[in-house]
């Protein structure tokens, strides 16, 4: 785990540089290369993708493989739209969907641009690190990195996703938790921005916590106890 508080520069941490699966946490560095991408005018969100028939991928969580009436293959998307599946429903076709639409050499150039070197994208075995992922929700909150909008825009996508069970479930009613999870086998993950106030903006900081070798009951757990330990000792 990896706790960092932006306001005081100070850093708290467990294991943060060994590498975990990164599971549904990859979905992260996707969203920042396309928002990055759009930042520099080199696409736009609201170009359209369509889903092809190599990108349907039936495992794990999502919706749009769960529901080929409604999302066939051939259904056409703008990219904005695609980004919005990744993240609030952890949809692993949209993923794969941009992916291909990205590249994977455009998204590994992307964590070599922020320093994520310790992070593996799918060569050979999709790992990273709690340090890692520090560094790409830094990027993502950086509003000089991509714009304010743009920003702003990937925090409200990580916001009230339909997995909210793990780092914001224990916190008071209100807290604002921008997040991603990951599981995978053995290994839960979940990493994110809290905003204390009501408001949903100052004082905000950064947690990020895998378990891995633990039943999935005591792992989920594990992290509500320190999300919830970290939230009452940085909340103001």
């Amino acid at each position: 785990m990896v706790v960092f508080d932006p306001y005081s520069g100070a850093t708290a941490s467990l294991n943060a540089d060994r590498r975990f699966v990164a599971a549904s946490l990859s979905k992260l560095y996707a969203l920042l290369t396309l928002y990055r991408a759009a930042s520099l005018g080199e696409l736009s969100l609201d170009d359209k993708i369509t889903m092809h028939s190599s990108d349907v991928w039936a495992y794990g969580s999502g919706v749009l493989s769960k529901y080929p009436n409604k999302y066939p293959v051939g259904y056409t998307m703008t990219l904005r739209e695609c980004a919005k599946f990744m993240i609030k429903e952890s949809d692993n076709t949209a993923e794969l969907m941009l992916n291909r639409y990205l590249g994977e050499k455009r998204i590994e150039a992307e964590l070599d641009r922020i320093g994520a070197d310790s992070t593996r994208y799918w060569n050979p075995i999709n790992t990273t690190t709690p340090n890692d992922i520090l560094l790409v929700l830094k990027k993502i909150a950086d509003p000089s990195y991509t714009s304010p909008q743009l920003s702003a825009e990937m925090l409200e996508l990580m916001t009230n996703t339909s997995f909210e069970e793990r780092l914001p479930k224990p916190l008071p009613e209100g807290t604002r938790v921008a997040h991603k999870i990951g599981s995978y086998e053995s290994t839960l993950s979940d990493a994110g921005i809290v905003f204390p106030e009501e408001s949903g903006k100052g004082q905000e900081y950064y947690i990020v916590v895998f378990c891995e070798g633990a039943a999935q009951v005591e792992a989920i757990e594990t992290i509500q106890d320190i999300s919830l330990a970290t939230y009452q000792t940085l909340a103001r």
